[in-house]
């Protein structure tokens, strides 16, 4: 049997002479040296010192079949010996002679500038003020994706916040189907408005906390919570505290889900903001007014941590509008039939910003003088009814009043003597404007009829009494002085008719009537509240959807509905600030704008 040539593999002996034979450094034909192989060689060694290495040698025998000898597993070939390195200096030597290597080195090395730049981020991180969202950058797609995850931030903090369940419960007597129960003020957890004045204020306003953090010069223009609550109308108050508004909402017969559901639509209002600043498609100076009405209804103002910038963007789109038009009408058409709703709707939500804008310490160009406009266009155009009307362009005129018109219309004075209430509020002088709001006042007293309705008697017709009734109620009490009698005719109006058809979401959702029926109500207080609020609440609420929004209802009378997503959100968040909105008459240091 021909022989068979094994290689085996055994460990060199140190002390055999015969197998330290010199070997060639030069690597056989066709062998590739491995790149960076120097990395992984020992450090020379000086001839004297250097100990003899172990290696492996290779062996050829020849093995008979008769010899019957076990042969080894084959081993892979060895490597060749390859130059040697150059010399370390004397440090690498010194670091290899420890133990240490190379790669260890490096490991090291990576280590090291890991630590120090997580030291770097957690110092950075901790002199910065947490940020509720990162810039998503410019891109279309950035853009949808940073407002909706603003939105889910905003959805989780609320939603965890009203998760909380309160310790003790009182219970409020309400007039309707079923009594609302309210937690001790002490238990009830509110969702905090980012510019609250209280609890959260040194962590809103960029403080530390502490006397100093509440009291320093950031956020409110120099002037601590206290000086700013102290400076507002005292109609306002009550917006800008979480401690006030909570006690407002028990005092009221508002819940702990009532402002959950408005800080939902607010954060959902954020993510519809249009790239100019306005919200909406179509009207949009309305749509904006409106919108920032809501803000404003919950304290949320320029200075504002989380919408400072929405409401800032959203106001210069309104001043931009009013620089437009030759005579300051705030409306992408100036002489459209709706211009003169929104430009009412519009100087209403410039007026209220004013009020809070000049107590802040934002700059908000143009404000003052956008709003002072508005408000002479509104004077100047009051007919000789006391009433203001469109029809400019089919008229001839410049823009969408007309001024000369023997007509009136509630539903477009309703919207003018909001502004000019919000004017009042300012404190501005401004020419004509006591004069407008008595006359205003006359016509609203001429409207009401026999029954005690405001509007006209025919149902079937636009403007009846069963739609606006709400609205002439409303203007009596926040405007005119003693017409006690004339308002409680209008509300016990109103509660018969909403005792035969109580309101249903599903059946007879006029949200444009609700608007004012609630303001007017809430006016009243009382048992007439009461019947109301146990009416009015629990069907807004339960129209919110899971994002913020509200579905759309069914409504018996068409002027009323709400099919646009913006002006049905706007009409529902305004109805839920009810509570500490405004103060009721009742309430306030002064009987009626006449004595301020």
């Amino acid at each position: 049997m021909p022989r068979d040539i094994v290689t085996t593999t055994r460990a060199m002996n140190p002390q055999d002479p015969r197998q330290h034979e010199p070997q060639s450094a030069t690597p056989p034909p066709g062998y590739q040296i491995p790149p960076g192989w120097e990395r992984f060689q020992p450090p020379p060694q000086p001839q004297a010192l250097r100990p003899i290495p172990v290696a492996t040698a290779v062996e050829v025998v020849e093995v008979r079949e008769e010899a019957h000898v076990p042969l080894p597993p084959p081993m892979p070939p060895p490597a060749p010996e390859l130059r040697a390195a150059p010399q370390p200096s004397r440090m690498m030597r010194l670091w290899r002679q420890v133990g240490a290597g190379s790669l260890m080195l490096s490991v090291a090395v990576h280590v090291g500038v890991l630590a120090l730049a997580g030291l770097v981020i957690v110092g950075t991180q901790a002199m910065q003020a947490p940020t509720d969202f990162m810039p998503a950058g410019t891109t279309a797609a950035g853009e949808q994706a940073t407002r909706e995850l603003r939105q889910n931030v905003t959805l989780r903090r609320q939603t965890a916040m009203a998760s909380k369940q309160p310790q003790t419960q009182t219970r409020v007597a309400i007039d309707g189907p079923s009594d609302m129960v309210l937690p001790e003020a002490g238990a009830l957890v509110l969702p905090e408005s980012s510019s609250s004045a209280m609890g959260a204020a040194g962590r809103l306003l960029g403080a530390s906390g502490g006397a100093e953090g509440l009291n320093g010069a950031v956020g409110w223009g120099g002037r601590g919570p206290a000086a700013f609550l102290a400076s507002l109308p005292n109609t306002f108050g009550a917006r800008c505290s979480d401690q006030s508004r909570l006690e407002k909402l028990r005092q009221n017969g508002g819940t702990p889900e009532c402002e959950a559901a408005v800080s939902r639509s607010l954060a959902w209002l954020k993510a519809q903001q249009n790239k100019d600043g306005s919200w909406g498609r179509a009207n949009k100076a309305a749509m904006t007014g409106l919108t920032l009405l809501c803000f404003l209804g919950r304290c949320e103002t320029p200075d504002s941590a989380f919408y400072g910038e929405d409401v800032r963007d959203g106001m210069l789109y309104l001043v931009e509008l009013s620089r437009k038009n030759p005579h300051g009408i705030v409306s992408e058409q100036p002489l459209s039939n709706s211009a003169t709703y929104e430009h009412g709707i519009a100087t209403y939500a410039l007026g209220e910003l004013y009020s809070f804008y000049r107590l802040g310490k934002s700059s908000l160009p143009g404000l003052r003088e956008t709003f002072e406009k508005g408000v002479r266009t509104i004077i100047e155009q009051q007919n000789k009814r006391g009433a203001w009307t469109y029809g400019g362009k089919d008229a001839g005129l410049p823009h969408a009043y007309t001024k000369d018109s023997g007509g009136e219309d509630l539903s477009v004075t309703g919207w003018q003597f909001q502004a000019l209430k919000a004017a009042k509020h300012t404190g501005l002088k401004i020419a004509g404007l006591d004069d407008a709001i008595h006359k205003c006042c006359d016509y609203l007293e001429s409207k009401q009829t026999k029954d005690g309705g405001f509007g006209r008697t025919n149902r079937d017709e636009h403007y009846n009494q069963w739609s606006l009734t709400g609205c002439g109620v409303l203007g009596l009490q926040t405007l005119a002085k003693n017409k006690t009698t004339p308002v409680k005719k209008g509300l016990r109006f109103l509660r018969d008719f909403l005792t035969a058809e109580p309101l249903d979401w599903d059946r007879n959702c006029n949200l444009y009537c609700w608007y004012y029926y609630t303001q007017a109500f809430f006016q009243a207080g009382g048992d007439d509240w009461k019947f109301y609020n146990a009416q009015f609440l629990p069907q807004v609420l339960a129209a919110q959807e899971a994002d913020g929004s509200f579905r759309r209802g069914r409504p018996n009378w068409p002027a009323g509905d709400a099919a646009d997503a913006i002006y049905r959100q706007a009409l529902c968040t305004l109805q839920l600030e009810v509570y500490y909105r405004y103060l009721k008459v009742a309430d306030r240091e002064e009987k009626s704008l006449f004595e301020q």
